[in-house]
Protein backbone atom coordinates (compact mmCIF):
# COMPACT_ATOMS: atom_id res chain seq x y z
CA UNK A 1 0.00 0.00 0.00
CA UNK A 2 1.36 3.14 -1.27
CA UNK A 3 1.77 6.60 1.23
CA UNK A 4 -1.63 7.98 -0.36
CA UNK A 5 -3.61 5.00 -0.02
CA UNK A 6 -2.48 4.82 3.65
CA UNK A 7 -3.48 7.92 4.34
CA UNK A 8 -6.90 7.70 3.11
CA UNK A 9 -6.93 4.58 5.02
CA UNK A 10 -5.65 6.41 8.43
CA UNK A 11 -8.32 9.14 7.30
CA UNK A 12 -10.86 6.79 6.75
CA UNK A 13 -10.80 5.66 10.50
CA UNK A 14 -10.63 8.81 11.75
CA UNK A 15 -13.73 10.36 10.57
CA UNK A 16 -15.06 6.83 11.76
CA UNK A 17 -13.88 7.60 15.02
CA UNK A 18 -15.25 11.17 14.77
CA UNK A 19 -18.67 9.84 14.04
CA UNK A 20 -18.64 7.39 16.94
CA UNK A 21 -17.60 9.98 19.79
CA UNK A 22 -20.09 12.44 18.62
CA UNK A 23 -23.35 10.46 20.41
CA UNK A 24 -21.10 10.27 23.21
CA UNK A 25 -19.89 13.86 23.87
CA UNK A 26 -22.82 15.75 23.04
CA UNK A 27 -25.77 15.92 25.39
CA UNK A 28 -29.14 16.14 23.21
CA UNK A 29 -32.01 17.57 24.79
CA UNK A 30 -34.71 17.92 22.28
CA UNK A 31 -35.53 15.62 18.66
CA UNK A 32 -33.67 18.21 16.44
CA UNK A 33 -30.89 17.87 18.94
CA UNK A 34 -31.20 14.30 18.53
CA UNK A 35 -31.40 14.40 14.49
CA UNK A 36 -28.74 16.86 14.23
CA UNK A 37 -26.17 14.51 15.97
CA UNK A 38 -27.47 11.29 13.81
CA UNK A 39 -26.68 13.76 10.65
CA UNK A 40 -23.59 14.81 11.95
CA UNK A 41 -22.43 11.65 12.51
CA UNK A 42 -23.66 9.70 9.39
CA UNK A 43 -21.92 12.62 7.27
CA UNK A 44 -18.97 11.87 8.97
CA UNK A 45 -18.94 7.71 8.47
CA UNK A 46 -20.30 8.87 4.74
CA UNK A 47 -17.00 10.91 4.34
CA UNK A 48 -14.89 8.16 5.68
CA UNK A 49 -16.80 5.77 3.40
CA UNK A 50 -15.46 8.29 0.31
CA UNK A 51 -12.09 8.10 1.41
CA UNK A 52 -11.96 4.14 1.27
CA UNK A 53 -13.59 4.29 -1.86
CA UNK A 54 -10.52 6.75 -3.05
CA UNK A 55 -8.08 4.19 -2.34
CA UNK A 56 -9.56 1.87 -5.14
CA UNK A 57 -8.89 5.12 -7.41
CA UNK A 58 -5.65 5.68 -7.06
CA UNK A 59 -5.70 9.01 -6.81
CA UNK A 60 -7.84 9.85 -10.37
CA UNK A 61 -11.36 10.37 -8.34
CA UNK A 62 -14.14 10.37 -10.65
CA UNK A 63 -16.54 13.64 -10.66
CA UNK A 64 -19.37 11.37 -8.13
CA UNK A 65 -16.86 11.21 -5.92
CA UNK A 66 -15.39 14.44 -5.57
CA UNK A 67 -19.56 15.44 -5.37
CA UNK A 68 -20.01 12.99 -2.82
CA UNK A 69 -17.37 14.34 -0.41
CA UNK A 70 -18.63 17.88 -0.77
CA UNK A 71 -21.84 16.58 -0.11
CA UNK A 72 -20.52 15.41 3.03
CA UNK A 73 -18.80 18.40 4.07
CA UNK A 74 -22.49 20.03 3.63
CA UNK A 75 -23.98 17.83 5.84
CA UNK A 76 -21.50 18.73 8.64
CA UNK A 77 -21.57 22.38 8.50
CA UNK A 78 -25.85 22.18 8.00
CA UNK A 79 -25.47 20.02 10.99
CA UNK A 80 -23.25 22.11 12.97
CA UNK A 81 -25.37 25.10 12.21
CA UNK A 82 -28.25 23.40 12.92
CA UNK A 83 -27.16 22.50 16.40
CA UNK A 84 -26.05 26.24 16.98
CA UNK A 85 -29.30 27.73 15.54
CA UNK A 86 -28.81 29.41 12.35
CA UNK A 87 -29.88 32.56 13.69
CA UNK A 88 -26.12 32.25 14.50
CA UNK A 89 -25.04 31.68 11.22
CA UNK A 90 -22.36 34.13 10.54
CA UNK A 91 -20.68 33.53 7.01
CA UNK A 92 -17.63 35.00 8.51
CA UNK A 93 -17.85 32.20 11.24
CA UNK A 94 -14.09 30.00 11.23
CA UNK A 95 -15.95 27.04 10.18
CA UNK A 96 -18.11 28.99 7.27
CA UNK A 97 -14.36 30.08 6.10
CA UNK A 98 -12.61 26.99 6.61
CA UNK A 99 -15.58 24.71 4.66
CA UNK A 100 -15.19 27.24 1.45
CA UNK A 101 -11.54 27.10 1.84
CA UNK A 102 -11.70 23.45 1.44
CA UNK A 103 -14.11 23.42 -1.33
CA UNK A 104 -11.91 25.50 -3.15
CA UNK A 105 -9.39 23.06 -3.04
CA UNK A 106 -11.59 20.15 -4.30
CA UNK A 107 -12.02 22.75 -7.19
CA UNK A 108 -8.36 23.48 -8.02
CA UNK A 109 -7.52 20.04 -7.18
CA UNK A 110 -10.62 18.85 -9.39
CA UNK A 111 -9.10 21.00 -12.56
CA UNK A 112 -5.29 20.61 -12.21
CA UNK A 113 -6.17 16.69 -12.34
CA UNK A 114 -8.48 17.80 -15.48
CA UNK A 115 -5.63 19.52 -16.83
CA UNK A 116 -2.48 17.18 -15.97
CA UNK A 117 -4.16 13.98 -16.70
CA UNK A 118 -7.70 14.21 -18.95
CA UNK A 119 -8.06 10.10 -18.33
CA UNK A 120 -7.96 10.39 -14.45
CA UNK A 121 -11.95 11.83 -15.01
CA UNK A 122 -13.72 8.71 -15.56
Amino acid sequence: MNWYNSFNAVEAVLWGLVAIVIPFRVTCTNPRQRATVVLGSFAFVAFGVTDILEISHEAAIPLWLWGCKVACGVAILIARYTWLGWNRFRWRDREILFGLGCLAGVVVVFFLQRILNPLAIR
